[in-house]
């Protein structure tokens, strides 16, 4: 078989598996309900968000530390966009701060099937 075509065969299948939102409403990128961990640093690792649900103080900084080699973002999902790290490359850190107490729905915005929830106390 010619290396070029198993080379994009084996792309579009590693492309396919990225999936997309399944349309269930889950509480963790891991597909299981959990609890709400008090955190200042949400780590990303295999493409999901850990921990998926997380607490934090209004005004506390976040550190949000890729992982990955590919780049992800931890943005707010709402259309205002209250909060956005950026493109985070591979293996390097940023931060978000949310100062509106709250509960927020985040993703990447480069692989949008990444999903958590940040709830923000006062």
């Amino acid at each position: 078989m010619n290396h070029l075509l198993l080379a994009a065969l084996v792309g579009a299948a590693v492309i396919a598996g990225c999936g997309g939102d399944d349309g269930s409403d889950k509480t963790s990128s891991r597909g299981t309900a959990a609890a709400a961990k008090a955190t200042d640093t949400i780590r990303i690792a295999d493409f999901l968000y850990d921990p998926a649900v997380a607490t934090v103080k209004a005004g506390q900084k976040i550190s949000v530390r890729n992982e990955d080699a590919a780049p992800h973002t931890l943005t707010h999902e709402a259309s205002e966009r209250a909060f956005d790290s950026g493109n985070i490359k591979g293996k390097a850190s940023g931060s978000v701060t949310i100062d509106k107490p709250g509960t927020y729905k985040v993703f990447c915005e480069l692989h949008a099937f990444m999903k958590a929830e940040i709830t923000v106390t006062g």
